[in-house]
């Protein structure tokens, strides 16, 4: 039996990439427990060589997520005695402790880092988008010289690198100076739940009133995730401000947390609608997954235009959706896409945005075509898979 460590605290609060992807991951786990369920006294030590249990480790709550009661799941809360719960002593302290205390073979450690005093064996999620963001990105100082350490202490500690696309392995091969053996490529699932809707009665009517909750007045566009410099949000905007007089049944949804430093977001969206004298770009900072769903659904575009991504999940999620994405036209998206979308060759000019989004909006034809083609190649990406490889890899690190 193979005893690994996961440490879990993207899953508490509000969840985001790492925290949405992990969750996803434990389902696809626990889904296959029939195939290694816990050891108990009747298992026979030739038997249980090939099962597994997972001990995840949580900094302040365990989340109520049904899929966290699987038996193939331990669960425990990590603090220290008198101390407030912190970041900083949870993962740099308490997790190394935890693996030998709890007698580990191995740990995962999905959160783009290794702690500081880690010396045991470990698989770590890393991904180029990090190492851009943690070096030429708008984070707080502090988090840029925490990911530039520790995600390069993860590059050269950890037994194996765990990556999302072959684009990504190599960037990392290049920007870390490891060799591209030691990078393993197991591409994330895409979430189940986001599918093509029936159009009931009942769809319609839940459509309709996120609608009017958010004030969409009709026909609209979107962007979703955290608005880093690097995903163009600023850009798109000026691009639908070049576009909406052409479109004066559109809005654009910019539901995006604002990461630029300082915060531009709802400034820029004041101006523009101002200008324009109507509400043309709606802003919010966050939406909760099952309304995206039904947003995808009804909305005209996707623009999920990044400089630099590993995987790039909203674009492959809207097109499970019928949802057209316009993206950059890059090695990356052609790899997770394929031809399934529009793409923008100048991402940093506002003027090629608006062409390719007017295109976008026009070409019926093409847009046909992504549509019926992207939801059969969005197919392949499939959590069980990823959930069947990642064991493998257990086995392989941590025997």
């Amino acid at each position: 039996m193979l005893k690994i460590g996961i440490e879990c605290h993207n899953l508490e609060g509000e969840r985001f990439g790492v925290g949405q992807t992990l969750i996803q991951l434990l389902e696809s786990l626990a889904k296959n427990s029939a195939r290694f369920d816990l050891m108990t006294p009747e298992v026979e030590p030739q038997e249980a060589k090939n099962k597994f249990r997972f001990v995840l480790y949580f900094k302040k709550e365990i989340p109520k997520d049904a899929v966290l009661n699987n038996k193939i799941f331990e669960k425990k809360i990590l603090r220290a005695p008198l101390l407030p719960p912190s970041f900083n002593i949870f993962y740099h302290i308490l997790i190394p402790i935890a693996y030998f205390r709890d007698g580990l073979d191995g740990f995962f450690l999905p959160s783009y880092m290794i702690p500081a005093f880690f010396v045991g064996k470990s698989i770590v999620v890393l991904t180029n988008d990090v190492y851009y963001e943690s070096h030429y990105g708008n984070l707080p100082f502090k988090y840029k010289i925490a990911y530039r350490i520790f995600s390069w202490l993860a590059a050269k500690r950890a037994n194996k690198v765990l990556t999302i696309s072959e684009f990504s392995q190599k960037e990392l091969a290049k920007l870390y100076k490891i060799p591209a053996d030691k990078i393993s490529v197991i591409t994330w699932g895409l979430n189940e739940k986001m599918r093509q809707l029936a159009k009931t009665a009942e769809n319609i009517q839940k459509i309709k009133e996120i609608k009017q909750r958010i004030g969409i007045e009709n026909k609209y566009i979107l962007s979703v995730g955290q608005a880093f410099p690097r995903r163009k949000i600023k850009e798109s905007m000026l691009a639908f401000e070049k576009i909406a007089n052409r479109f004066p049944d559109f809005q654009y949804l910019v539901a995006c947390i604002d990461k630029y430093n300082p915060p531009i977001l709802n400034k820029l969206t004041d101006k523009i609608n101002k200008g324009l004298g109507r509400q043309a770009i709606i802003r919010t900072d966050y939406l909760p997954q099952d309304e995206v769903l039904y947003l995808f659904n009804n909305a005209e575009l996707l623009l999920y235009i990044s400089s630099h991504e590993a995987m790039g999940l909203p674009p492959m999620e809207a097109l499970k959706c019928g949802l057209v994405p316009l993206v950059n036209d890059n090695n990356l998206t052609h790899e997770m896409l394929g031809d399934n979308a529009f793409f923008v060759k100048d991402i940093d000019d506002p003027n090629s945005i608006a062409k390719e989004m007017e295109n976008a909006l026009t070409n019926a034809p093409r847009r046909e075509k992504i549509i019926k083609e992207g939801q059969i190649a969005m197919q392949k990406f499939s959590w069980q898979e990823h959930g069947k490889k990642l064991l493998e890899l257990f086995k392989e690190t941590f025997k």
